[in-house]
């Protein structure tokens, strides 16, 4: 902007007042009681140094005044100083704005570069080959080649198992031996399967339990409630229970009714299975 054309602001003024007066800064001061510095300041169209926009309005009047200026005419050139001020910081930070975003578009278009030739290396041209050399070759030669490396495959993974077939020892698998038992033996086995039976109690409270067959006694002791006790075997079986009412009996799966054979006395069952009396069962040698 050529000098004629420059706004006039109150900084200005007071200089071209001062000068043509030929007052010197300190004479001023003393006069005016406002450091020299602000003075030279308001001058400078410099505010930064100033305490407060009421303080920079209070000595432009009283300078002015000083110097034989009309205090509004210069406030009102301050007025446009601060205006134009404005101004200036808009366009400033309307101009950053745009270089933010020129940056931004900058940044995107190097970002879609390198996808492109990302793209382009390693997905149209998987094997890296340039660009010229694959366009001179025709889509027959490319399919010749593709069938050559096809065959080529092929034939190498059946060299590969031939070889291993070679060098695999070969075995002959034996015939699976299937041991008889002899009829004999097979017939006991079936009938001492047949003569086995079971015999199941389920304790839901103590219970004295003694269980005995032809050979030992099996079973002797106080059992607990959620005790469960199964016994195979040929059988017969003598079963005494004590608080017999909180046993359950089961000979082959069949449940046993106790009440028959229990003493309402002493609360004691005492029985054979399948059949028999107590007093006759006695333990062999």
């Amino acid at each position: 902007m050529p000098e004629e054309d420059k706004p006039t602001y109150s900084g200005h003024l007071l200089r071209e007042a001062r000068k043509k007066k030929r007052r010197r800064y300190m004479k001023l001061s003393s006069e005016l009681g406002i450091p020299q510095k602000y003075l030279e300041a308001l001058e400078k169209d410099d505010y930064s140094s100033m305490p407060s926009e009421t303080y920079i309005r209070g000595y432009i009047r009283a300078y002015s005044k000083k110097l034989d200026l009309v205090p509004e005419v210069v406030l009102e050139a301050y007025d446009r100083y601060l205006e134009n001020q404005r101004k200036e910081i808009k366009i400033e930070n309307k101009e950053e704005k745009l270089k933010s975003n020129h940056k931004l578009i900058y940044s995107l278009v190097i970002v879609f570069i390198l996808i492109f030739i990302y793209v382009l290396l390693f997905i149209i041209l998987p094997n890296g080959e340039p660009a010229d050399k694959i366009s001179r070759e025709s889509p027959r030669d490319l399919n010749q080649e593709m069938l050559d490396a096809s065959q080529e495959r092929v034939l190498d993974s059946m060299a590969v198992e031939e070889s291993q077939n070679q060098e695999r020892p070969i075995f002959k698998k034996e015939k699976e031996k299937i041991f008889l038992l002899p009829e004999e033996f097979k017939g006991n086995l079936i009938d001492e399967v047949k003569n086995f039976n079971r015999l199941y109690l389920s304790i839901h409270g103590d219970c004295w339990i003694e269980i005995m067959d032809k050979h030992a006694v099996l079973e002797y002791r106080l059992a607990k409630a959620g005790t469960s006790i199964e016994i195979t075997g040929e059988g017969p079986f003598k079963v005494i229970l004590g608080n017999v009412h909180n046993a359950q009996l089961f000979y082959n799966d069949e449940q046993i009714n106790l009440s028959s054979t229990t003493n309402s006395v002493t609360n004691v069952s005492c029985l054979v299975l399948p059949t028999g009396r107590c007093s006759e069962f006695t333990l062999s040698n």
